[in-house]
């Protein structure tokens, strides 16, 4: 019994070995960055973390030996040069050709700009709660209405510099068809559909901008034409509502084309979150259709067929200031929702046998923190309105998500030592407004924290942005949310 045990545990241990062979090499500068990363590539590899997060991101010098896997490595996802401007040299060394994602760059991130002064005003929420969470369907999502109606934005990314509106499809892709009859699948993906049910809009159309508009206005609509499994689609001035079978491993639709031309597909999920082992459009022999246009462009992984379309060379969005913008976005739940779908969708193009389980692991992780932000309101509600005095200003994107404004910061950034003047300032406030609250960091000098609190009765926490004292790895980023919110109630009580 115990040489059959043996037998087994060493085949179970040369498959294991295998796999983690076969997969793709990812690299992560920071931690928080590093755990979304590991939780999308749960069960397939892991992605090498670059700085140790007991180290400021700003103070972090490059060793041989983070050269060397950033050098080697299939992709690599890092914040951008606004917080670790030493990694932009490392990837300009690289080339255009590289798999490169910089979350700071991305359309999709919600960016807040740096705070002026020592002292903060009461957080206005018109001016930073203006973008949708494209993951939040209001149709099958009712994960936490009563805290986060102010994360429901309508607004256009315009107001953060972006200058392109939220789109209520989450995917577009332009096909060239002949007449004929397709097949449009949905699979369940470790057991379970993306979702239950999703819209889909069919537009005869030139290019995918021609029928943006109309599409989105359908998609929209509180009206749509219901589909069960095996029911035909046409192109049509209609949103379709697909209802996916919870009996079956697949639903499939039969897309009915009369006329040779050019169609517009728009749908509220990412396709290919439906993938299990076939392509999502088949034509009537069972061929891959695959798009000749498709928005998002980084969305598609090409099933073997030459290059990565997904590719995003880092530097293609010029438009962005770095240095206008707080460059600790990873602390807005919100943003790191976005960012899973990404990280699914770019780690699909290296390695498209395994996008199932990408997009299914990230579709896991996104519901994790509808649940987390659930109980990170609960746990600070009982200490609401509590002021408190933070070592530098990091922590907008958590005061904004949780609507728990902080009264000011001793250090305006990262790398900068606050002025006589501006500790002065700040030792003022907490005397005369009765703030209760200091946090400091572990990164950043201590003596200043009781430069500052002098003879008040504040009480003082340490709290941490990048996870000190967690061990790396796919549960990291929850429990740093968790933890900070924890510490601030354990400051405020």
């Amino acid at each position: 019994m115990s040489r059959l045990l043996t037998t087994v545990s060493a085949f179970t241990l040369v498959i294991g070995s295998s796999a983690a062979a076969d997969a793709p090499s990812v690299v992560a500068d920071i931690a928080p960055i590093h755990s979304l990363v590991a939780k999308v590539m749960d069960g397939i590899g892991e992605p090498k973390l670059i700085v140790p997060n007991e180290t400021s991101p700003h103070d972090y010098r490059l060793r041989p030996a983070d050269a060397e896997a950033i050098e080697n490595s299939d992709m690599i996802f890092w914040m951008g040069e606004g917080l670790t401007p030493w990694m932009e040299r490392a990837l300009e060394a690289l080339g255009s050709d590289a798999n490169v994602v910089e979350f700071l760059d991305l359309e999709e991130t919600a960016l807040l700009s740096f705070r002026e002064g020592a002292l903060f005003e009461a957080h206005d929420h018109s001016d930073h709660d203006d973008h949708d969470d494209h993951d939040d369907h209001d149709d099958h999502d009712d994960h936490d209405k009563d805290h986060d109606d102010h994360d429901d934005h309508d607004k256009d990314h315009d107001d953060h510099g972006h200058g392109s509106k939220h789109h209520a499809f989450e995917w577009a892709g332009l096909f060239e068809l002949s007449p004929g009859t397709y097949s449009w699948s949905f699979a369940k993906v470790d057991g379970n559909y993306a979702d239950p049910a999703m819209k889909m809009v069919i537009l005869e159309a030139t290019d995918i901008e021609a029928a943006e508009e109309g599409a989105e206005e359908l998609l929209e609509a509180d009206s749509g034409t219901m589909r069960e499994n095996s029911d035909n689609l046409v192109a049509a001035n209609t949103a379709y509502v697909l209802n996916f079978d919870p009996a079956k491993d697949t639903t499939v639709f039969a897309v009915d084309i009369t006329t040779a031309g050019k169609y517009a597909f728009f749908t509220e999920h990412m396709p290919f979150e439906f993938e299990a082992d076939e392509h999502f459009f088949k034509d009537a022999s069972g061929s891959d259709v695959e798009p000749i246009a498709q928005e998002p462009e980084g969305g598609h992984h090409d099933h073997g067929h030459g290059d990565h379309a997904g590719h995003d060379d880092h530097d293609d969005h010029a438009g962005h200031d770095h240095g206008a913008f707080d460059p600790h976005a990873w602390l807005s739940t919100n943003n790191a929702k976005v960012w899973l779908n990404e990280i699914a969708a770019k780690l699909s193009t290296i390695d498209p046998d395994n996008a199932g389980t990408y997009f299914a692991n990230a579709n896991e992780a996104k519901a994790e923190i509808d649940n987390l932000n659930i109980e990170i309101n609960q746990t600070l509600d009982p200490v609401r309105g509590g002021k408190f005095i933070v070592f530098h200003d990091a922590y907008q994107y958590f005061e904004t998500t949780f609507e728990f404004p902080a009264s000011g910061a001793i250090s305006l950034g990262d790398a900068s030592d606050p002025s006589a003047a501006r500790i002065a300032e700040i030792a003022e406030r907490i005397e005369k407004e009765n703030i209760s609250c200091v946090l400091s960091e572990p990164q950043f000098n201590a003596g200043l924290v009781q430069t500052v609190m002098g003879n008040t009765k504040a009480a003082t926490e340490v709290i941490d942005p990048l996870g000190f004292g967690i061990e790396p790895g796919p549960e990291l980023y929850n429990k740093l949310i968790r933890n900070m919110a924890q510490t601030l109630v354990t400051c405020l009580k």
